[in-house]
């Protein structure tokens, strides 16, 4: 039974990607929280008691989250340049994510720095370790490392746009991959699944192979950066062939199918994590073992995208009027939710109650105060929106 017929090529917004985006924004909230309850994956604020239950869940929300995000940003950036120039689309993006970068570095990004600091002894109130140690000394974007790479990102691709243009063509050709093309769906749905999947896991293994993955030039990992990259470069090949991912006819059990996949994905990719660690240099377990984590790794990524755009697609499609308060709120609260959750996560670990009374009252509290925030001081505010990259920039002048 189908579920979903293809929208039309005229429509301005499709809602969907826009929800989306907001659960994937707001899902990062949840992320920050549970690290701190994780046995294994290591944050600057961490709980003594600790459960491997944050770790399934925060291993699952990174596989996908962040590649998600630079995958839509691609193919809206491809979108974007081709109706609006090559001027405009420097504007606008400009406006949207370099504004809300530096605002939010000065702003935000000091409160994880100076938690760890507290928690290897250092006295000196915010103030003094802001100006001391992290203006004059280190400036880090901290959880805004993914605004810091889509400003690189967008440079970079109008750079390279010519070249990503004839590679989007050259594998993925309109005649086979167009929306207006014949044959089945479902085989080419799968063919690009797998495409995708190689795609990232090419470029993935060759940056791995000439850098370790923690290591840092300038704030940029060479091994995330490029890892990320492959996601925003893939949305970019899609203009025109929306069918095989983006949008179109689909089925319950060709969803059903998705969900298994993206499923059975994750669990190798977390199976494989343990015996490959991948803070190792390429080749440590084997490399063949190293391949295979890194495909287990991407094809897991694209398949959960797959499918949560598809589900959503069917199932939260509708612009209500919550949604489209948590669109307008999801940069904002993304950007102030991190020093909120940190000072109430600091608070509750020195507690001595069990974890599963920790982690409800600590989500519940960030979520309370950073939404109450937004809808108190931000939401009504053009001057705090606009330094949090969510006012509308001022339309172009028109040409005399």
């Amino acid at each position: 039974m189908a579920l979903s017929a293809a929208k039309p090529r005229s429509a301005i917004r499709l809602d969907y990607l826009d929800n989306l985006r907001s659960f994937a924004l707001l899902l990062g909230l949840a992320f920050h929280v549970a690290i701190v309850y994780a046995a294994d994956i290591k944050y600057p604020l961490r709980n003594m008691d600790r459960s491997w239950t944050f770790d399934v869940f925060g291993e699952w929300v990174h596989l996908f989250r962040m590649p998600l995000f630079f995958f839509l940003s691609g193919y809206f950036s491809e979108r974007t340049f081709r109706s609006k120039g090559i001027a405009n689309f420097v504007r606008l993006r400009g406006f949207r994510i370099l504004i809300p970068l530096v605002s939010g570095i000065i702003l935000f990004a000091p409160a994880q720095y100076y938690v760890a600091a507290l928690s290897n002894g250092y006295e000196n109130n915010y103030f003094v370790f802001f100006w001391n140690e992290f203006l004059l000394k280190s400036p880090k974007p901290s959880h805004l490392w993914f605004l810091q790479y889509l400003v690189l990102y967008t440079f970079l691709y109008v750079a390279i746009r010519p070249v990503l243009n004839r590679l989007g063509n050259f594998f993925l050709p309109e005649s086979r991959y167009g929306n207006s093309s014949t044959g089945s769906l479902r085989v080419k749905r799968a063919e690009i699944l797998l495409f995708l999947g190689f795609w990232s896991t090419f470029w993935t293994c060759l940056i791995n192979y000439f850098f370790l993955k923690d290591q840092t030039f300038f704030t940029i990992e060479p091994v995330q950066f490029v890892y990320d990259i492959s996601f925003f470069a893939a949305g970019s090949f899609f203009i025109g062939k929306e069918s095989t991912i983006i949008d179109g006819v689909s089925s319950k059990i060709e969803l059903g199918i998705l969900g298994i996949l993206a499923l059975a994905l994750f669990w190798c990719f977390y199976w494989i994590k343990s015996i490959d660690p991948f803070w190792s240099y390429f080749g440590y377990t084997g490399d063949w073992r190293r391949i295979l984590h890194i495909f287990l790794k991407c094809l897991g990524g694209w398949a959960w995208i797959a499918f949560f755009i598809r589900f959503f697609q069917f199932f939260v499609s509708d612009r209500t009027n919550t949604s489209e308060y948590l669109r307008n709120s999801s940069l904002p609260v993304y950007l102030i939710h991190h020093p909120i959750s940190l000072g109430i996560g600091f608070g509750i670990v020195q507690e001595t109650w069990p974890i599963w009374a920790k982690f409800p009252l600590h989500l519940l509290l960030t979520y309370l105060l950073t939404f109450g925030i937004y809808h108190l001081l931000i939401r009504n505010s053009f001057f705090l929106n606009a330094i949090l990259g969510n006012a509308k920039a001022k339309p172009a002048p028109a040409d005399s």
